[in-house]
């Protein structure tokens, strides 16, 4: 990824695939939160839904994703608009400068 451009499905996959931590060195009280998300995020990236980056900084990437919810298969994938969910990911510079530790 360079810095003129926005992040593509593969490299938040590989951000993703990186900013998984062993749970005895998560290091903050929301690890815990931070890497159920990463999980989710991951699983619906893979699974190829639709996504958005919103903010790319030098530290944290905001991503959308969206994917047919409940209702889309209860009412008609069609008919209703599709669930999103943000989430919080960290930059490669970031996981760079983590130095084996808890990026969150």
């Amino acid at each position: 990824m360079t810095a003129d451009r926005s992040p593509n499905r593969e490299d938040l996959l590989a951000i993703c695939e990186r900013a998984f931590v062993p749970e005895e060195k998560w290091s903050n009280r929301d690890s815990s939160a931070a890497q159920r998300q990463l999980g989710e995020c991951y699983a619906l990236l893979r699974a190829g839904c639709e996504f958005y980056v919103h903010e790319d900084d030098r530290q944290t990437l905001w991503v959308s994703v969206e994917f047919y919810g409940f209702d889309s298969f209860e009412w008609g994938l069609d008919e209703v608009p599709r669930e999103s969910e943000q989430y919080y990911l960290p930059t490669a510079e970031r996981l760079d400068a983590r130095d084996g530790k808890d990026w969150y």
